[in-house]
């Protein structure tokens, strides 16, 4: 199925698909949970600085959430696990069986086979040592087999660490320790049928291939649009599906919808109820909300192509030297109906409960601090961090309830 839609059809498309315009989600868990289920998983990343970015991405979405909570619920309740998708993901339990197909692989990143390996070269025994150790005491971290004295020789992999941290690490890739929880965001692994509920566990995993055309659908859902080309981050895990035509054979079979977007040279893959999602998007009227999207958030994973689409550039300057960053260390995009307005550097204060906007700077034809529905949203975006005031880059103070007296 190929689509041809102006920008505004796809950028509204967009917006529908990863859950950010024609979705009211009810506040707190009941709304994470649900926003969860439709995002089909979310990045983690544990720099804490307003909230980690899973707590951003579900506060675009959700109101009355607050830092913190959305993965301790997915724990708790086994609503998900953590294991790669697009980098480190939290993804729902539903899809566990899919994933065992990259675990009896080794998974990846720097602890996956190659990984395992050399650890096995270096420290032999380390990695059952490490699992015995888990299956005699329970969930264990990192710091509990330090106490334990499990495993402790030193180790240089790809960072200077413990055998017994690489061990924890190679489990965990090979799906024989899954995250149980977290506490001030260390994991603790346990054995993973301790974790996983059984009937999402049992079976033999499937194929590498059928595995493979799984992420590949799941990915285009999680994104709403994935461009055809480049945007290396947006296609995680998964650049062996253009060596062997893997969408080629996905849209002749209907499994996959391509979209040309007027103005833009490369096209989309969508998901193949893509016309229907559009047509329940533009039966609903845009709110208005100036939503804070997260660094990491599926909407911004495409950073090439959200340039071209949506006129906006984007990077994550978190690990950039400080006089080459442009707008600031951890930058925040806000979202105005189908529009991006403006961007902000924040940092939260929680002894003082401020949060200091460091820098705002709106974009041509954006939005500035004084509009009504910039100011609503941060006012949103305090009640998100339990935090009482906001201060301005000019040092104004804005208390938490109270409206400004700028003109607007």
């Amino acid at each position: 199925m190929e689509l041809h839609w102006s920008i505004e059809q796809a950028r509204l498309y967009q917006l529908w698909a990863v859950g950010l315009h024609g979705r009211v989600y009810e506040k707190g868990n009941a709304g994470i949970r649900a926003c969860f289920r439709d995002l089909q998983g979310i990045q983690l990343d544990p720099l804490p600085v307003l909230g980690r970015n899973h707590d951003l991405v579900i506060q675009a979405r959700v109101d009355g959430t607050h830092p913190g909570e959305t993965l301790d619920l997915i724990h708790q309740e086994r609503l998900g696990f953590e294991y790669w998708d697009k980098l480190l993901c939290v993804l729902p339990i539903e899809a566990f069986p899919a994933f065992r197909a990259f675990m009896s692989r080794g998974g990846g990143g720097p602890w996956g086979r190659e990984g395992e390996e050399r650890l096995n070269r270096e420290h032999p025994g380390a990695v059952e040592e490490v699992y015995c150790a888990v299956e005699r005491h329970g969930a264990q971290s990192s710091r509990d087999l330090k106490d334990l004295h499990i495993a402790q020789g030193d180790y240089r992999g790809w960072k200077s660490t413990k055998a017994a941290n690489g061990a924890l690490e190679v489990l965990w890739n090979q799906g024989r320790l899954s995250v149980s929880y977290r506490r001030n965001y260390r994991r603790y692994f346990d054995l993973t049928e301790r974790v996983i509920p059984a009937g999402f566990y049992g079976n033999d995993p499937p194929s590498i291939d059928t595995f493979m055309e799984y992420l590949f659908q799941k990915r285009v859902r999680m994104v709403g649009l994935l461009p055809s080309r480049g945007n290396a981050e947006a296609w995680a895990f998964l650049h062996g599906a253009r060596d062997n035509d893997l969408p080629a054979r996905l849209i002749a079979t209907g499994r996959l919808a391509l979209v040309h977007v007027e103005g833009i040279k490369t096209p989309f893959y969508a998901s193949p109820q893509a016309a229907e999602g559009l047509a329940s998007a533009e039966k609903t009227t845009l709110d208005y909300k100036a939503r804070f999207i997260a660094p990491l958030d599926p909407l911004l994973w495409a950073r090439a192509a959200l340039e071209r689409l949506w006129d906006f550039q984007y990077a994550w300057e978190v690990y950039k030297p400080v006089s080459k960053r442009r707008y600031g260390y951890y930058v925040l995009p806000i979202l105005y109906g189908d529009r991006f307005v403006a961007r902000f550097d924040g940092r939260y204060g929680r002894a003082e409960k401020t949060l200091h906007v460091l820098a705002y700077c709106d974009e041509q034809g954006g939005q500035p601090l004084s509009h009504p529905a910039i100011h609503a949203g941060f006012q949103r975006f305090l009640v998100y961090l339990n935090g009482q005031r906001i201060v301005l880059p000019t040092g104004e103070v804005w208390e938490r309830g109270k409206e400004t007296t700028e003109e607007t």
